[in-house]
């Protein structure tokens, strides 16, 4: 039995840890959070232990119920936690052990609070996608209900930031959301690789005890167990792989809101960003800024931060445990909230975001947008693509020069480039509707990208998310 106010390990210690070495080590300020997983964890360990013949049946019955009490104290903020408590995993074995004495104390048998800890980050970090995950899937639904809205609806699309060829906005918006499916595939993939379960690896050797760590992963709803145990407690691929994943999609969310911004801009006002999604001026009345956008843009940032924080601590370590991979956790918890916070935020954003289609139609006539359709309308004429290019660029700089544009050339001028179509090459429905190939801005091919999609989210509907 351990000494009231030492800490579990302190056994072969004469003297309490310093102050400050305490204060720097504990980590229950944020690593409570696990609570509902070490209790999970706990379980299945202590059912091994009642496979194993090291308890009885009885005894585990009592731990197993000893666990659960402890964690609704926690969940409902009555536990009692005590200053010698350096996590929550700590703090969770004495509670149970002081619950039930000499039958407490055999909780931790071999195991080790570094197969612990690896193992109930894993499970939190699992069940904190299916959260996040909804967010992403919200924020696609909704650019496909405008992309569906909007299939035939023309915009300049940009190259630099400059009006470059015709698209729909459909198309645009689904540029956006085929980048969150690919985010969605991402982390599909490393939940596949982070569902296995460490326990059982011990402190880095297994132990003697006769514990089957299959047994446990197959109690935990992990796919696998580990596979080498100094690895297990060594490995932090998956928190690394999951910040990776999370800066990645951060810079998409980014990205979405930076069109955003640019398109509810007065000097564009192509969109219109719902009140409920916007914030007045302490000073200026008349003001609507876009923060909710703002904020969601500044977000990836922190996100990429937190991957590079991780990377830093781990890059250079050796194999095993070392008390540096205590910094793996505040990233992810971070990361998590900021993905929760972001993600139903931009969601509301999209969803109630009003396009305004008659100054988009208008900048869509812009007539050296289709620029490119004269130099193709050449190339199908028989012209040797570079000639048709040199030949309509020396005609817009000409026409530059003139203060005219392409919208101005005149019949003769039009005869002059010997092309049947002729003015009709500057209309914005036709243009859109010849690029109908597949992935193109054609309402066709949005149409058909939009089915696409929604046959990708069906499927993931019906796909298991792990433990």
């Amino acid at each position: 039995m351990s000494d009231p106010g030492r800490p579990l390990w302190s056994g072969r210690f004469s003297k309490q840890p310093a102050l400050e070495a305490a204060v720097l080590g504990r980590s229950l300020s944020f690593d409570v959070r696990l609570a509902p997983q070490d209790v999970k964890v706990s379980i299945a360990h202590v059912l091994g232990l009642r496979d194993a013949g090291l308890i009885a049946a009885e005894e585990a019955e009592t731990l197993e119920r000893a666990l659960l009490e402890v964690g609704e104290e926690i969940a409902a903020d009555r536990f009692a936690f005590d200053a010698a408590d350096e996590d929550v995993h700590s703090a969770i074995e004495r509670g149970v052990t002081e619950r039930l004495g000499e039958v407490g104390a055999k909780l931790h048998a071999g195991r080790s609070r570094n197969d612990l800890v690896v193992t109930d980050l894993r499970l939190w970090l699992l069940d904190a996608w299916g959260r996040v995950e909804a967010g992403v899937v919200r924020v696609i639904r909704a650019l496909v209900r405008h992309a569906r809205e909007h299939a035939e609806t023309v915009m300049p699309g940009t190259t630099h930031g400059r009006a470059a060829q015709p698209v729909t906005l459909g198309h645009h918006l689904l540029a956006h959301a085929w980048a969150l499916v690919r985010d969605l595939d991402r982390f599909q993939g490393w939940a596949g690789r982070a569902s296995v379960s460490a326990l059982g690896a011990g402190a880095l050797a297994t132990s003697t005890l006769g514990l089957d760590p299959t047994a446990a992963a197959r109690r935990l709803g992990f796919a696998d167990r580990f596979a080498n145990s100094i690895d297990a407690v060594s490995d932090r691929d998956f928190a690394q792989e999951f910040l990776a994943d999370a800066a990645i999609l951060g810079t998409h969310l980014s990205r979405l809101a930076a069109d955003l911004l640019r398109w509810s801009d007065e000097a564009l006002g192509w969109v219109e960003i719902d009140e409920a999604y916007a914030t007045g001026s302490s000073m200026m009345p008349h003001k609507r800024n876009p923060d909710v956008a703002e904020l969601v843009r500044a977000k990836a940032g922190r996100l990429a931060g937190h991957l590079v924080a991780l990377s830093s601590t781990l890059q250079g370590l050796p194999l095993g445990y070392h008390r540096d991979l205590q910094e793996d956790k505040e990233p992810l918890f971070d990361c998590v909230d900021t993905l929760q916070a972001v993600l139903p935020a931009l969601a509301g954003c999209v969803e109630t975001a009003s396009f305004r289609l008659e100054p988009m139609r208008r900048a869509a006539r812009d007539s050296g947008l289709y620029a490119t359709d004269l130099a193709e309308a050449l190339v199908v004429a028989g012209v040797p693509f570079r000639e048709a290019h040199r030949r309509v660029g020396e005609l817009v700089a000409r026409l530059e020069a003139e203060g005219r544009s392409l919208a101005d050339l005149s019949g003769p001028e039009w005869a002059e480039l010997d092309l049947p179509e002729g003015p009709a090459l500057l209309d914005p429905d036709r243009a859109v509707r010849a690029r109908g190939v597949p992935g193109g801005p054609s309402p066709e091919s949005v149409r058909g990208q939009i089915e696409a999609l929604e046959r990708r989210l069906a499927a993931r509907d019906g796909e298991g998310r792990g433990p």
